[in-house]
């Protein structure tokens, strides 16, 4: 175990579903908090799982929580979280920038972590913006329209009405000042040589319409840095498959669970 050095960790807010033996800690994206999870919790099978959707530190529940906002925090943050529930062993899903974070808490607590999914997911590598990029990126933070565009490119088949939902949201259960942080942790990360060849089984998931994370760059990523890794791409969704495809997206963890 690599402990996660001197990062005091918080108490994360976070909401239940389930009392499975088996435990499930779920991470959202940078453009949303735990709520994007809503439309799968249906569909998941609580008497086998015991789901935990924690927000992040400047997230829903977690707003008021400070940070650093990097990832050995919210390898902390998670660790601790765990701790609290007391699970010794859990899975742990996370979705584009918390890809990188399930692979934190994997090099960090590797006996802990039962297995991890990766959703349309940022690896250990980063995800390098050139100048334009980045202040494109930026922009999101505050610009409703650059939001909208974002949203709409990398889910182009997400209806203008969920998309309009996704920002409301987003501009309410999100502080400011964590939003330019957080993209510089995704942007920046650089510890690939950390994690490649971990044991760690991990399920591997993008959107065939996800014109970002795409597929192939799952294959020069996560597919190369994971020997116990196996990649499934769900057709009809883009880069938010939990929101777009959710009886498929349970399914389909739920079924790497069962491996």
């Amino acid at each position: 175990m690599n402990p996660p050095s001197s990062v005091a960790p918080a108490a994360l807010g976070y909401v239940q579903y389930g009392s499975g033996p088996v435990h499930v800690l779920v991470l959202h994206d940078w453009l949303g908090d735990r709520a994007n999870y809503d439309a799968v919790i249906p569909h998941l099978d609580g008497s086998a799982y015991t789901y935990v959707f924690a927000d992040l530190r400047g997230y829903g529940s977690s707003i008021h929580l400070p940070g650093a906002y990097t990832v050995q925090e919210i390898a902390a943050d998670c660790l601790e979280l765990a701790d609290r529930l007391g699970w010794q062993r859990f899975y742990v899903v996370g979705h584009s920038m918390t890809g990188l974070a399930t692979q934190r808490i994997a090099a960090d607590a590797p006996d802990r972590v039962a297995g991890a999914v990766a959703v349309c997911a940022i690896s250990a590598a980063g995800n390098k913006l050139d100048p334009e990029s980045y202040a494109f990126f930026r922009s999101v933070t505050t610009d409703d329209e650059a939001f909208r565009r974002l949203v709409g490119f990398v889910s182009p088949g997400m209806p203008p009405d969920q998309v309009e939902a996704k920002l409301r949201r987003h501009r309410k259960s999100t502080a400011p000042k964590s939003r330019i942080p957080y993209l510089d942790m995704f942007v920046h990360a650089d510890f690939a040589d950390e994690v490649t060849g971990l044991p760690t089984r991990y399920l591997i998931v993008c959107g065939g319409q996800e014109t970002g994370l795409s597929e192939e760059m799952m294959l020069r990523t996560f597919m190369v840095q994971h020997p116990n890794a196996r990649l499934h791409v769900i057709a009809g969704a883009g880069h938010y498959p939990m929101q777009e495809q959710p009886r498929e997206f349970a399914e389909l963890i739920q079924g790497f669970f069962r491996e």
